[in-house]
């Protein structure tokens, strides 16, 4: 009868004569998780990048449109001082306007 042989101590002799082959082995499965590790962060900080590209657009958009708004009523004060100054007008008193009724 042969003697039985200890599969688990003859695997770790043979990693023991391997040792290049197995340190290889677990650096190349170590580079590939820190890839998809890195690959993973990078594509989430792209979409954090892209959000807020999209939401500084919008705040530019926001701003023109505000200061926009902002030149249309100055515009109008403008106007009115102009009036009041070179032109000598002024608001008429209530006792002098008049209200017309159209038929």
């Amino acid at each position: 009868m042969e003697p039985r042989i200890n599969l688990a101590r003859e695997i770790l002799r043979d990693l023991g004569r391997h040792k290049f082959q197995v340190i290889l082995a677990l650096a190349i499965l170590a580079s590939a998780m820190t890839t998809i590790v890195v690959t993973n962060e990078t594509r989430l900080l792209t979409i954090s990048l892209n959000q807020l590209l999209d939401e500084r657009d919008k705040l530019d958009i926001e701003w023109r449109h505000l200061l926009l708004e902002q030149n249309a009523l100055s515009e109008h004060s403008r106007v009115s001082d102009i009036a009041r100054s070179k032109l000598e007008m002024a608001r008429p008193s209530p006792l002098k306007e008049q209200i017309i009724n159209q038929p």
